[in-house]
């Protein structure tokens, strides 16, 4: 009686236990249900290479990047060659000519680039082109010229630096004559360099505004400072970006040991260089640049009252008008930007411009679907301002205004 007493004990025991955890798996699956596969994780890497820019004009690779690269800067509209042992350092006010040779099916081939610095003047940027054709000439015709604007170097360029891409301010005017000689193209002492890349053969550093505004949570920036050097790490940052980070750190403040500084981790010394602790860029969105092309129109009122629209090409935050309107189109939706001075008929005309762009926009986009952001001067959003190379908040403060230049030219006729 005992013995079938406890086998019975045991078997209810079994249920029991059965039951609680039959009722333990099907809470489970009722608070976390099986979800369907999101094909787009597949894209999550591609997105981010996309956002990275690994150089354009992917289909033009001739070569590995391992043929012999000849350096030359436009000095007084005249070639000047560049010292091999600084290769690959740009300053962004020059234009530079680089002669590139490659050997391919047993005969020599070439490649002229002339890049064109974003604050290089029209008459550098003329000149260059026209000594690529020079150069061309005294090849015989066989080379290919391949006209590369700031920010959208190709692909094959970037892999002929090898990842020792570096791109200052200034240009020859402001006196640089070696990398130690820091003080002869910087006033204060500090600047910030942004690191960038999907891989080892197309990371560069960009010298930016020394402002909290210039970072990302997705790079690795280098900020030189009189005292330290920090090396600041985002969160999203690659592992060659960091890797590319210590080998800009050599190149840009030489005999210096960096100091590493992890995002959220930034002592009160790195906020006082950048001007104070301010908002920037912080996480992954998942589509940073547009797949298509980001395009800037400037939009004015003639004296006849007609819309005057004008295209802006590799647009930088100064392209915009506070007298006028701007439409940019990120390629996805479009921000209508009204300057401080602009007329009211022109903050009318510059939204209907908007959408009528929106209407005849040949791409699947359409214009009850597309969203239209209207916004002030001094008002922009990150998603805004994340599409100009580079944005400095104070940059219209800093610019003379209309009354000052009248002043100006008044008090030269009274000179003169």
């Amino acid at each position: 009686f005992q013995i079938c007493f406890k086998w019975k004990f045991l078997i209810q025991f079994v249920k029991i236990i059965a039951m609680f955890h039959n009722c333990c798996s099907n809470t489970s699956k009722t608070s976390m249900p099986e979800t369907d596969f999101d094909p787009s994780t597949l894209h999550a890497g591609k997105i981010r290479a996309l956002a990275k820019s690994a150089g354009k004009a992917f289909g033009f690779m001739p070569d590995n990047g391992s043929g012999k690269v000849e350096i030359f800067r436009i000095e007084d509209f005249e070639l000047a060659a560049v010292d091999p042992a600084t290769y690959g350092m740009f300053f962004g006010g020059d234009s530079y000519i680089i002669r590139y040779t490659y050997e391919k099916n047993n005969r020599e081939n070439y490649i002229i680039y002339f890049w064109q610095g974003r604050d290089s003047t029209q008459d550098e940027k003329a000149a260059s082109a026209i000594h690529a054709v020079k150069l061309d000439d005294e090849l015989g015709g066989k080379a290919v010229q391949v006209r590369v604007t700031q920010g959208n170097e190709p692909r094959h360029f970037l892999r002929i630096f090898k990842g020792k891409m570096i791109v200052f301010l200034g240009g020859k005017a402001s006196g640089f004559r070696n990398l130690k000689d820091h003080d002869t193209y910087d006033v204060d002492g500090t600047r910030l360099f942004q690191v960038r890349g999907t891989c080892a053969d197309d990371v560069r550093a960009v010298q930016v505004p020394e402002v909290s505004a210039s970072l990302s949570s997705d790079d690795v920036f280098v900020l030189e400072t009189p005292g330290v050097t920090y090396v600041w790490i985002g969160k999203g940052a690659s592992d060659e970006e960091k890797e590319m980070a210590e080998k800009a750190v050599g190149l840009v403040s030489p005999d210096c040991e960096p100091v590493t500084v992890l995002e959220g981790e930034e002592p009160a010394h790195f906020w006082d260089a950048l001007g104070g602790q301010g908002d920037y860029k912080k996480g992954f969105d998942g589509q940073t640049t547009p797949l298509l092309l980001p395009r800037l129109f400037h939009c004015h009122v003639s004296p006849v009252g007609k819309l005057r629209v004008e295209e802006i090409t590799h647009f930088r935050q100064e392209d915009l008008d506070e007298d006028d309107i701007m439409v940019l189109d990120s390629g996805d939706e479009i921000y209508v930007w009204i300057g401080n001075k602009a007329s009211q008929e022109e903050r009318q005309m510059g939204l209907k411009m908007a959408e009528e762009y929106l209407k005849s926009d040949p791409t699947d986009r359409s214009h009850e679907l597309t969203l239209i952001f209207t916004l002030k001067q001094g008002d922009e959003p990150m998603s805004f301002t994340s599409l100009f190379p580079s944005w400095d908040p104070s940059l219209w403060e800093s610019l003379p205004s209309y009354e000052d230049l009248k002043n100006q030219v008044a008090a030269r006729n009274t000179t003169d």
